[in-house]
């Protein structure tokens, strides 16, 4: 089995995550699932079971959601002309032998994606290739060299910066194909709505447009789960500086300011007081250009909303018709704050049984109300002392190392069960009782500024058999920014693999970075010298679990 030895990536963005940073194939799509023998792989799945801890969600347990006009769509998707003889009933069973028929089903699709996102997502157009799907892009970005690759069948050329004419130019770009759609997606959170508003005017599978914009507005989020009868935090948009003494008053401190259009915790902070307020927005207000990032066409209000304490988790969920057919949860390693800036995870989640229950059913509901009907999600949330909070719903697959970690823990690919239900292909992924496998991976954070000093300080942990990835983010020479400075830099990213149990993952990362791994920075003068960051003292259920 071959580790992952990734190398620099020379053209970071900085408002990407470590993983999405760079050009990668999955980890597991060969290696892991070649690791398990026929025998053993066919005795650990289970068809209809969801992992431990969840069960589908019943339409007298979610929150009313309004009435989706699903005679305004196709019913089910023009795929199926490829097998008439298939009908949509016939796929809603989880076993291999239907798998086989939905992947038949995928085959020769020809699906819009809008905006293929950054270079670490190549990997979704290599697996959408190895699917048969017919990939058309429209962007304006790196994903033109897609097309003279292969990957694609044909790239849309569109300027995404002036959001208030964007719709009208794509549809004009697609009225000039010959040939017909099946699809429309995006596996990007900047092109939700508009790839939702363009399979709305093509009558295609899609969820509804009203959704996708109130997911990627955080206050429509808020505003919307509040009417719905959901735990939502104080909130109070704002618009200019004189919004900030009502906001303040409304919400209190300490709280959180954060961009309305914002992603991957681009513009986060927490503040403290209002003169802490002031001075974050006076320091937010001029970096949210569009010329800079196209993401701030969409706009560049704010929010200020109650600061949860308590431990972050993601929930990934995969809906079908409005069900639940998936749901799965992680932990999230206590963030860097001020910024909110991530430092690892770990699935499955070693958090108490009831409280994960409590978790996934609450991402659920929150993602019902919001009106969504199909498709992979990421559901970001607290366990507060109050219960669970919402802080996100990502309407799309998560970004990082999240496709990789539910096919290792779960056998479940989020990039082809994503693509059928946008296809209208009834998705039901077989589920094995237990973990196939145990995955961690940590964000490494420079723990003080200075200047990177090694291009190979990783290797201490190659010749471990759980490595999986060692990718470094810095190169020798680089000046890397601390947390006494500013938001820190990511200077590495780790990724491992336990077969044996969540808590051998968690014990290889709290080896790696608190007694094997040597910082290899050079510290500025007066800087002093800090270790690694691991954050279990900030996560009391791990300390449980390692003992129990």
């Amino acid at each position: 089995m071959e580790m992952n030895h990734a190398g620099i990536d020379f053209s970071l963005n900085p408002r990407r995550k470590p993983s999405s940073q760079v050009e990668r194939i999955p980890l597991l799509d060969d290696d892991i699932h070649g690791s398990f023998d026929e025998d053993s792989k066919s005795q650990s799945l289970r068809a209809n079971f969801l992992p431990p801890a969840f069960s589908p969600t019943k339409q007298s347990d979610i929150v009313a959601i309004d009435d989706w006009p699903m005679e305004e769509f196709t019913v089910s998707s023009p795929v199926f002309t490829n097998l008439p003889q298939i009908k949509p009933n016939h796929l809603c069973i989880a076993s291999e032998e239907t798998q086989r028929l939905r992947r038949k089903l995928l085959r020769g699709a020809n699906v819009l994606i809008v905006q293929a996102g950054y270079s670490g997502k190549r990997f979704i157009y290599e697996r959408l290739k190895e699917l048969g799907v017919q990939i058309i892009i429209m962007d304006d970005s790196w994903a033109r060299s897609l097309l003279d690759q292969g990957l694609i069948r044909d790239y849309l050329e569109l300027d995404l910066t002036d959001y208030s004419t964007v719709f009208d130019r794509a549809m004009g770009l697609v009225n000039q194909l010959d040939y017909s759609l099946d699809g429309v997606t995006t596996y990007y959170e900047d092109a939700v709505p508009l790839a939702a508003r363009i399979a709305y005017e093509l009558k295609l599978m899609s969820n509804p447009v009203f959704a996708c914009e109130s997911a990627r507005n955080k206050q429509k989020t808020r505003s919307c789960l509040k009417e719905k009868g959901l735990a939502v935090p104080a909130f109070h948009l704002i618009r200019t500086r004189e919004d900030l003494p009502r906001a303040s008053q409304v919400v209190g401190f300490p709280a959180i300011l954060k961009p309305v259009y914002g992603a991957a915790s681009m513009g986060v902070y927490r503040v403290n007081d209002y003169q802490h307020l002031e001075e974050e927005f006076n320091q937010l207000l001029p970096l949210m250009d569009p010329k800079k990032d196209s993401i701030w066409a969409q706009g560049t209000e704010m929010i200020l909303e109650e600061y949860y304490d308590g431990d972050e988790f993601d929930v990934d969920l995969l809906l079908f018709g409005g069900q639940v057919v998936y749901c799965t949860i992680s932990d999230n390693w206590a963030c860097c704050e001020p910024w909110f800036q991530e430092t690892g995870t770990n699935i499955p989640s070693l958090y108490p049984l009831e409280k994960q229950k409590e978790l996934m059913y609450f991402a659920q509901q929150c993602t019902l109300a919001l009106g969504f009907v199909l498709g992979a999600f990421h559901v970001e949330v607290k366990y507060t002392c109050r219960g669970p909070r919402l802080i996100e719903v990502n309407a799309r697959m998560g970004g990082m190392c999240v496709r990789d970690a539910n096919l290792v823990a779960w056998g479940v690919d989020l990039v082809e069960e994503h693509m059928m239900a946008s296809l209208g292909i009834p998705i039901r992924p077989m589920i094995p009782r237990e973990p196939l496998a145990y995955l961690a991976e940590a964000a490494v954070n420079a723990p003080y500024s200075g200047v990177m000093e090694s291009d190979d300080w990783l290797q201490v942990l190659s010749d471990d058999p759980r490595t999986r990835v060692l990718r470094y983010l810095k190169k020798k020479g680089d000046m890397v920014r601390g947390p006494e400075d500013g938001m820190p830099d990511w200077i590495a990213e780790i990724i491992c693999v336990s077969f044996v149990s969540g808590k051998d993952a968690l014990e290889y990362m709290q080896t790696a970075l608190c007694e094997k791994l040597r910082v290899p920075i050079i510290p500025l003068q007066g800087k002093e010298k800090k270790k690694f960051f691991f954050p279990k003292h900030s996560h009391p259920f791990t300390l449980l679990t390692y003992n129990g």
